[in-house]
């Protein structure tokens, strides 16, 4: 009775296990724990002849290991080169056939079929060797356990979890039992002991290669080919494009590369880039391999590699607004030729999201578009959080000294100081103010205006237009000399004459930079109308001015890219600082912009495709289109205005669209001619 008992216990207490593990994503117990405890109920199990309906060692249709067995390899499976650069991309297809296709973001898989059974499923490891977990990829959706060709065959591909099960599987958790991405839950998925926790994660395999293949075929030499032959016996494949350097595909490679972006979002597949490989088997394996990779194939990489280091700490510092921003300190980290050691962490909800909260903590680090570092993610860790190393935000403001406060700002929390008269506020605004972008004034960098603000001359942006008051008194400070006084008192009077764009970037107006400043001064047209609405919200006698029947209540939602939180923006700002942004006003000359031409290009959709020459970039062609009222689409439709294609004659997809929809195709000459 003893035994059956325990036999009892052992089948609740191992399904209690399993439920918290493949439903809390917790482990209870050890891995070692379970086994022995697994072991045990078998062994009274065989000893007493009693199976419960609930056993977990009898789960019907699932499979349970005691452990992942390692195997190594029947080739090696390293990882790819990579760039970052579509020219470089061309410059690999050399005078070669290519295939171009999606490079999926899970784990990679290599099954292995014999005489039309799925004997074998094994994971990359550390490419050369491997572990088995052929029990859980039995149950992936979509792979086929039998197959009609009976010759040795090998399969390369990812598992995969789409990011809608990976959404249906993060709803149903608490906020602080989330998965991070469909990566590292496939990854967790497939190298699980219970087959029953894969088949609930609906993972998918996606074949993108076929490294070994007998009999008939094995003769045959094509990439494609191979593909082409496993998706005829019922497997998914990888999206691709055939590619090669003549002067079509060389020119629709970008609209390759979008496309194969599109299918992946419609397919909801996960990826973080596109491969590149040569459709000649021999030739691409004649040009042998280094250490790290194969040089028959090349990652394109759109998206950024993660770097992890040690974070030190986090410093909170103020910009041109009242609010406090983190600073994420940590070890340098060299990324993309840099050395990289501070990343911005936004607002106090984005830390606490990511789950930063003391130092040692291990912090996977990226450069955003190439250029901008930020946190990716934070591992998890046993560090003992005390008083030396836990992080929290500042309760004083490292300025001014005052009580900080945390608020909720379009429903993020965000720090501020309570000081209104904080200099960290006023040195952010002029610093701004000052900048290449805003006035322009060269020769007050950040250290000087803090220092003119502690000697009492600057309290707003029109006190520099006034510094000349203290001409003598700056000629006997530390590093400055007539001549250098002399050239910054001529810098400011030079930035008097001014553009109406830069002057709205420059004042700091909440979300308003560069850009969405061309538009608002494209939308005022002129500085006179400018002048009229901000006249209409200072303290001002309207009577006064000629209103000219001109809308002063303008709504900024009817601009392309212009939300209800941007309109409130501009308006909660021009209302509190109307009276001092109106007198100031009168420290400049308005010179009419070279991008002002109203809303020139308002209601036209423009498509762009192919390489450009008097652009630097899509994205400075785009600002333009867009600050002059126009909208930017990724297809040609019958809404759209003009499809930009320095080949106007190219027998591209999206200029066979536009012909056959009677669209306007122009190039970047007719463009720049047409808002001339």
């Amino acid at each position: 009775m003893d035994k059956i008992k325990r036999l009892k216990e052992l089948t609740e207490q191992l399904n209690q296990y399993r439920d918290f593990y493949y439903n809390n994503s917790k482990s209870l117990v050890s891995d070692k724990q379970y086994d022995d405890l697994f072991d045990e109920l078998q062994s009274l199990e065989k000893e007493t002849g009693i199976i419960m309906s609930n056993s977990p060692t009898k789960t019907v249709g699932y499979e349970v290991k005691s452990k992942l067995e390692k195997i190594k390899h029947s080739h090696l499976m390293l990882s790819l080169d990579k760039t970052k650069s579509v020219d470089e991309l061309r410059e690999f297809a050399g005078n070669k056939n290519c295939l171009l296709s999606l490079k999926m973001d899970g784990l990679t898989v290599l099954l292995t079929y014999e005489n039309g059974e799925l004997i074998q499923a094994e994971t990359r490891g550390n490419g050369e060797e491997g572990e088995i977990i052929t029990h859980n990829a039995k149950v992936f959706d979509n792979i086929p356990l039998h197959i009609g060709y009976l010759g040795h065959l090998e399969i390369e591909g990812e598992a995969i979890i789409t990011y809608k099960d990976f959404e249906d599987i993060n709803t149903k958790l608490s906020e602080n039992e989330k998965y991070k991405n469909p990566r590292n839950l496939v990854s967790g998925s497939v190298r699980q002991l219970d087959s029953n926790i894969a088949a609930q994660r609906h993972i998918k395999f996606i074949a993108w290669k076929v490294p070994k293949i007998e009999d008939y075929i094995k003769s045959d030499n094509s990439f494609l080919f191979r593909l082409q032959f496993v998706k005829k016996l019922g497997f998914d494949i990888v999206p691709f494009y055939t590619y090669t350097n003549i002067s079509s595909d060389s020119e629709n490679l970008d609209e390759m590369i979008e496309s194969l972006k599109r299918q992946a979002k419609e397919k909801e597949y996960p990826i973080d880039g596109l491969v590149m490989v040569y459709d000649d088997i021999a030739y691409g394996e004649s040009l042998g391999m280094t250490g790290h990779h194969p040089k028959h194939s090349l990652a394109y990489k759109f998206y950024d590699d993660i770097y992890p280091t040690e974070l030190l700490n986090v410093e909170f510092t103020m910009g041109k607004t009242e609010i406090l921003t983190p600073t994420a300190i940590f070890k340098p980290v060299e990324i993309d030729g840099t050395s990289v050691e501070r990343a911005s962490l936004h607002n106090i909800s984005i830390m606490q999201e990511l789950g930063i909260s003391h130092k040692g903590q291990i912090v996977n680090v990226y450069k955003a578009n190439q250029i901008i570092p930020q946190i990716d993610s934070v591992e998890p860790d046993n560090i003992k959080i005390t008083d030396e190393n836990i992080i929290i935000p500042i309760e004083i403001c490292p300025i001014c000294g005052a009580d900080t406060k945390i608020i909720k700002e379009n429903n993020r929390k965000v720090i501020i100081c309570t000081n209104p008269d904080c200099k960290g506020k006023l040195l952010g605004k002029l610093t701004h103010f000052v900048s290449k972008n805003a006035i322009n004034i060269d020769g007050l960098s950040e250290q000087t205006l803090q220092k003119f603000i502690e000697l009492g001359w600057l309290n707003s942006f029109q006190d520099i237009y006034h510094l000349s008051e203290y001409k003598d008194e700056m000629s006997k400070l530390e590093g400055f000399g007539k001549r250098s006084v002399e050239k910054l008192l001529d810098a400011i009077e030079k930035s008097r004459n001014i553009t109406l764009d830069r002057f709205i970037c420059a004042i700091s107006i909440p979300k308003i930079g560069k850009n969405n400043a061309k538009i608002m001064a494209n939308k005022f047209g002129n500085f006179d109308n400018f002048k009229k609405w901000m006249y209409y919200f200072s303290d001002n006698n309207m009577d006064d001015i000629e209103l000219s029947n001109y809308e002063y209540l303008i709504d900024w939602t009817t601009i392309n890219g212009f939300d209800e939180k941007i309109h409130r923006a501009i308006t909660r700002f021009i209302s509190e600082n109307a009276n001092t942004l109106y007198s100031l006003l009168d420290e400049f000359i308005f010179e009419e912009s070279n991008n002002t031409n109203g809303e020139m290009l308002n209601n036209k959709i423009f498509v762009i495709t192919g390489s450009l020459t008097h652009y630097k970039n899509r994205n400075e062609l785009i600002s333009i289109i867009e600050s002059l009222g126009g909208r930017v689409s990724g297809s040609v439709s019958t809404k759209t205005s003009f499809l930009i294609n320095n080949d106007t004659e190219s027998n591209s997809s999206k200029n066979r669209k536009a012909k056959e929809l009677g669209v306007s195709i122009i190039s970047e000459e007719d463009f720049i001619k047409m808002i001339s």
